[in-house]
C-alpha cells in the first residue's frame, strides 16, 4: 500500500464515494495479513468519513473468491446483528482498488485481551462466536462463502505436509486427524469465521466494536471456530481462558461441542513446524505473557489434550 499513488488513492475515493475528497491516507495498525489503509475523507458538505480498504495480495490466486466471501458473510452477519464493519464497496479484479479486495466503513477499537479477568474477557468471545453460529447460510450464500471443513484440511494437500514436518508433534498430529478424518460425525453447519482469534476483534471500552477478516469465511462445522480460538490461547499464554471459553460456549449453545480434539488438531498443523514464530504478533499487541517457552510447553498439553479427546469420541 505504500507505492499506492495519491492520485491511486483518490481515485479509489471517487469511485466508492463520487464527490468526496481525500483528506489523508495510512496503513492500519496491527494489520498482521495482507494490506491494510485508512482513507479520510472529506464529504461535499465538510464532514469527515474515514474507510478501510483491504487489499488481499498474500493468496493472489484465491484473491477474488476470499474478497467475494467477505464481503457477502459481513453483510450476512451484519444483518443477523453481529458486529462487523458495514461493507460498502467490494473489487474482485482488482480493476479499481489495485488488487481484489473489499472497502468498509472504519470502525473505532483496539485488539485486547484482558489479563486482570481473563475469564469474563472469554465469556463475552464465546457469546459473540455463538451468534455468528446461530447464522445458517442458504444455498445461494454457499455458492459466495467457502467450505469451511475443506479449507481447513488445507495442510494434508500439495507440499503441505513437508513443509510442516519437523516438529515433535508433527507426525502425531499428521497420524491422528488423517485416522479420523473419514469418521468423524456429520453436524449440522453453520457460519463460520475461520480465523477466531483475539487479533481479529477490537474492543473500545470494554465492548466489542467489530469482528475483522472475514477473508475465510465459510460455511461448516461450528467446532472449527471454537477449536481455532483455543489453540491460540495456548500459543498467546493465555491457556487459562481456554476452558472458560469452551464452557461459556457450551452453556450459550445447550450442547458439548462436537469432533472438537478433531478440529483442536487441524487447527494445531497450522503453526507447524515452529508454532513459537506464531508469537510476534501476540507481542505486538502488548501481550508480554505470550513466551516463546510459554507458547511451546502450552501447545504441547494442548495438543495432549487434543488426542486424547479424539480417541475418546469428545
Amino acid at each position: 500500500m505504500a507505492n499506492l499513488s495519491t492520485e491511486h488513492v483518490d481515485s479509489i475515493v471517487q469511485a466508492i464515494l463520487p464527490g468526496h475528497r481525500l483528506v489523508s491516507s495510512t496503513r492500519a495498525s496491527a494489520s498482521f495479513t495482507n494490506d491494510a489503509i485508512i482513507l479520510e475523507c472529506s464529504t461535499p458538505a465538510g464532514n469527515r468519513i474515514r474507510l478501510a480498504v483491504k487489499l488481499l495480495v498474500d493468496e493472489p490466486t484465491d484473491a477474488p473468491r476470499l474478497a467475494a466471501a467477505s464481503y457477502h458473510a459481513m453483510l450476512l452477519a451484519r444483518a443477523h446483528g453481529v458486529p462487523v464493519p458495514e461493507p460498502v464497496y467490494l473489487d474482485t479484479t482488482g480493476a479499481t482498488l489495485g488488487a481484489p479486495g473489499i472497502v468498509t466503513l472504519f470502525v473505532e477499537g483496539k485488539q485486547w485481551s484482558d489479563r486482570q479477568d481473563p475469564v469474563a474477557w472469554a465469556a463475552t468471545l464465546a457469546r459473540l462466536l455463538m451468534r455468528i453460529h446461530d447464522i445458517n447460510p442458504g444455498p445461494e450464500d454457499r455458492k459466495i462463502l467457502l467450505d469451511g471443513n475443506y479449507e481447513s484440511m488445507y495442510f494434508l494437500r500439495d507440499n503441505q505436509p513437508k513443509s510442516k514436518a519437523g516438529h515433535p508433534l508433527s507426525d502425531v498430529i499428521y497420524d491422528t486427524v488423517r485416522a479420523y478424518r473419514t469418521s468423524i460425525p456429520q453436524v449440522t453447519t453453520s457460519l463460520v469465521h475461520l480465523d477466531y482469534w483475539p487479533g481479529n476483534v477490537l474492543w473500545r471500552d470494554g465492548q466489542v466494536t467489530a469482528i475483522l477478516d472475514w477473508d475465510f469465511a465459510s460455511y461448516g462445522d461450528p467446532a472449527l471456530d471454537v477449536a481455532y480460538f483455543r489453540m491460540d490461547m495456548h500459543l498467546r499464554g493465555i491457556s487459562e481462558a481456554a476452558d472458560p471459553f469452551l464452557e461459556c460456549y457450551e452453556a450459550e449453545s445447550g450442547s458439548a461441542v462436537k469432533n472438537l480434539g478433531f478440529w483442536e488438531l487441524a487447527a494445531a498443523a497450522h503453526p507447524l513446524p515452529n508454532p513459537v514464530a506464531w508469537i510476534p504478533a501476540s507481542r505486538e499487541m502488548g501481550d508480554a505473557a505470550a513466551t516463546d517457552e510459554r507458547a511451546d510447553t502450552d501447545f504441547v498439553e494442548f495438543v495432549h489434550d487434543a488426542v486424547c479427546r479424539t480417541h475418546a469420541g469428545r
